[in-house]
């Protein structure tokens, strides 16, 4: 489940890296108002941080877990 959480925060850095980075340059989709273009920017800054609040999410659940193997006794599951 770290792994999963691990890849799940690093696409949401990607994503957010990229798409601050079109905001940057001067990128052009044509055919594309700059009202949906700031619109699909908004979402994909949404999705990136969505993709990074749930690798956190998996990765704590993944800690905790492995926590509460370390705190029972042996023998004990």
């Amino acid at each position: 489940m770290r792994r999963i959480g691990q890849l799940l925060a690093g696409l949401g850095v990607a994503l957010g890296c990229v798409v601050g980075l079109g905001t940057l340059l001067p990128v052009h989709l044509t055919g594309l108002s700059w009202l949906l273009a700031v619109g699909m920017a908004k979402l994909a800054f949404g999705s990136a941080l969505g993709l990074i609040a749930g690798g956190a999410v998996l990765q704590r659940l993944a800690n905790r877990a492995a926590e509460r193997e370390q705190l029972l006794p042996p023998g004990k599951s």
